[in-house]
């Protein structure tokens, strides 16, 4: 009998284990840990921003910087950090480091209010300052044809120059820049001159035709004739000048008629004697054989006898 009692026992319990098969999945998702708490390992914490761990809560740079840095792979930039003391500072830094992301400047550093004498000095030859003043060269390769080169006011501009620390090719455009806006302002201001010296004769040749009428060319010439006789030199712009006016040509013109009628000496006034200009000449040769040995002045009076002994042929055979 006990045989029997025990085969339904068997059959019953079967049953009861399909639960604990069913439950399986339930071991496929990682049960969360409850952290130890007495354990000696302890969780990192999160890093935060470098920024507030670089410096203190005072401002001041952190001891351990230098590990901070490379544990966040900057360990190049220990030196650069080092150089501010103040995360204001570094964040002017580099500031100025942005400003200058264009420009081509290897192994050195911007300079701050930290910075030596030695890494200014790198810094400045870095961006092609000269290492000194007279280094500079200035002198536009384009100068205009009519304009000088002044070397006193190019000292004075390399020595503005290379204080606030120009690189040579910024200054040559400066430079280049000045000479052609002086250039234009000297073209306008001649052209202007020029303008007024044109309105200026114009005036003075119609004030002189006026006074002259119908005789005007007949006037003007003899006029000129006798400047030429003179000594003015009608190729010089200053003799020209002084010629135009009306005052100066009606004297010039006073002369030669008085030349017409008697010998004229330097004092203006006709000579009533009757001495001619050629007589004059040859008193003046026999005097003095050798005419380039003679003073200055009665080589000039000879000359000036010669030709109007000349001038008075001239009219006389007309």
């Amino acid at each position: 009998m006990s045989e029997e009692t025990t085969a339904p026992a068997t059959e019953a319990a079967a049953p009861a284990a399909a639960p604990t098969t069913e439950a399986a999945p339930a071991t496929e998702a990682a049960p969360q840990s409850t952290p130890d708490i007495f354990s000696g390992q302890t969780q990192a914490a999160p890093s935060g921003d470098l920024m507030s761990q670089l410096y203190t809560s005072e401002g001041n740079l952190a001891e351990n910087y230098t590990s901070l840095l490379e544990e966040n792979g900057l360990g190049e930039l220990t030196n650069t950090v080092a150089k501010y003391k103040s995360p204001e500072g570094l964040l002017k830094g580099a500031a100025n480091l942005i400003s200058f992301a264009g420009k081509k400047v290897e192994g050195v550093i911007v300079p701050n209010e930290g910075s030596t004498e030695q890494e200014i000095a790198e810094y400045r030859q870095a961006i092609g300052v000269p290492e000194s003043p007279t280094a500079y060269n200035l002198q536009p390769e384009n100068l205009p044809e009519n304009m000088g080169w002044d070397e006193g006011l190019a000292s004075e501009w390399q020595n503005v120059f290379h204080d606030v620390g120009l690189s040579q090719e910024q200054a040559a455009k400066i430079a280049q820049s000045y000479t052609d806006i002086t250039n234009n302002q000297l073209t306008n201001a001649l052209q202007t001159n020029q303008a007024n010296m044109e309105s200026e004769m114009e005036q003075q040749r119609a004030e002189i035709q006026k006074q002259w009428g119908d005789k005007y060319d007949t006037n003007l010439q003899n006029a000129v004739n006798m400047a030429s006789t003179m000594g003015f030199d009608l190729d010089n712009p200053q003799d020209m000048a002084a010629m135009r006016n009306p005052k100066v040509l009606n004297m010039i013109l006073e002369k030669h008629d008085s030349s017409k009628e008697g010998t004229m000496p330097r004092g203006g006034q006709p000579n009533t004697g009757t001495e001619s200009w050629g007589e004059k000449a040859m008193a003046m040769k026999m005097k003095y054989p050798n005419m380039n040995t003679a003073p200055i002045e009665v080589q000039r009076s000879y000359i000036e006898a010669q030709k109007m002994n000349h001038m008075q042929k001239s009219q006389q055979g007309r």
